[in-house]
């Protein structure tokens, strides 16, 4: 745990994301930097994902009469205290040994709830422990249905209030890792994976991603059978969304995985629009890929979604100065964001619309 010298010290030190930035740099070897920030192919979704938030011009009023915005929100019966998630990352420790330990640490000190994934590097039960922020655990949908359903148990136990499913893709193709002949950090190989997998043949076929995809049926059947309910990630299409809540979804988490998965997919903003009029106004929605900025977050909200969830830039200031490089990363957003809506003339998130556009992409 931090020290409270040590965190003045680091908001002193750390003014700007871009000083984050800069100190992740100077702390990460040139392999474990390609890791944060590589993407598949020629990388043009990771490109996308960023360069369509500057797409949208804001509208800003002179007069406002707004001094002081209210940044809090609630999505899934979550309070936050501005509207983000942290994302579910794994391999964390290649940035810092306490991982989502103390991503958890953070996010509760700033207010906001942390995703948990399945390749994290501690266990789901120490990760929930860490902190009393640790909601959503991230699986990923492969391999016999009751190994999945029995962690899924295991999450309940642990104090989790959501599952969040994904699919469990074939071999991304990463350049930049293949070059550099990259693996993640497990000092103690895979955290979660050491309960209902005794034959260490059946854990290197489930890591490497042999196995079969799942169909929507087997999807629907587990989702039904698990102890919490589940949003899914990796929607990108009304077609997906669609099929994930007739599957028994509550939730949908838009997602490209930050470009990591397969190249020369949509921008997440740019389906976000068509997702949100296709399943209404009632359904939540997360969005991640691309979030860089507070005024993000306010693009992302005003275009449909209900909180956005943080990956690169959380392991960025993990790599920079661990807990306290993460709190202030969080910290940071949330000024951004509150600034942006100052700005815009909005009193609180609710007020965020496509009315805050002078300009956008099809104009």
């Amino acid at each position: 745990m931090a020290r409270i010298d040590d965190r003045y010290a680091t908001r002193e030190r750390f003014t700007t994301l871009r000083g984050l930035r800069n100190e992740a740099r100077r702390q990460l070897s040139e392999v474990a930097w390609n890791y944060l920030w590589c993407g598949t192919g020629d990388e043009t979704t990771v490109h996308e994902n960023t360069a369509i938030f500057d797409r949208y011009k804001f509208r800003t009023p002179i007069f406002a009469g707004i001094s002081n915005p209210d940044t809090r929100t609630q999505v899934l019966g979550l309070d936050l205290s501005f509207p983000l998630l942290t994302a579910p990352f794994g391999g964390e420790a290649t940035f810092h040994p306490h991982g989502h330990l103390a991503v958890g640490r953070a996010a509760q000190a700033v207010g906001v709830q942390q995703m948990v994934p399945v390749a994290a590097s501690h266990t789901l039960e120490s990760v929930a422990a860490a902190s009393q922020v640790a909601a959503i655990y991230q699986m990923t949908f492969v391999g016999d249905e009751d190994a999945v359903v029995d962690m899924m148990h295991r999450a309940q136990r642990a104090g989790y209030r959501y599952i969040c499913v994904t699919y469990s893709p074939i071999r991304q193709w990463r350049e930049r890792l293949m070059e550099d002949r990259f693996s993640p950090r497990t000092d103690d190989g895979p955290a979660n994976f050491g309960e209902g997998l005794s034959d260490p043949a059946s854990l290197v076929e489930l890591l490497n991603f042999t196995q079969p995809r799942w169909t929507w049926e087997q999807a629907a059947r587990v989702i039904a059978r698990s102890p919490l309910p589940c949003i899914v990630k990796g929607v990108q299409s009304i077609a997906d969304a669609h099929a994930a809540l007739d599957a028994g979804a509550i939730g949908l988490y838009i997602s490209n995985y930050g470009g990591r998965t397969l190249d020369r997919e949509p921008a997440t903003l740019s389906v976000l629009p068509g997702i949100r009029g296709a399943v209404g106004k009632d359904v939540p929605i997360i969005l991640d890929s691309g979030i860089r900025r507070g005024s993000d977050i306010a693009t992302a909200l005003a275009l449909g979604a209900d909180a956005v969830a943080a990956g690169r830039i959380i392991l960025q200031g993990l790599a920079a100065a661990g807990e306290e490089g993460v709190r202030r990363t969080l910290e940071l957003l949330k000024m951004e964001f509150w600034s942006t809506l100052g700005h815009l003339g909005c009193s609180r998130v609710s007020d965020l619309s496509p009315a805050i556009f002078a300009q956008t992409p099809q104009e």
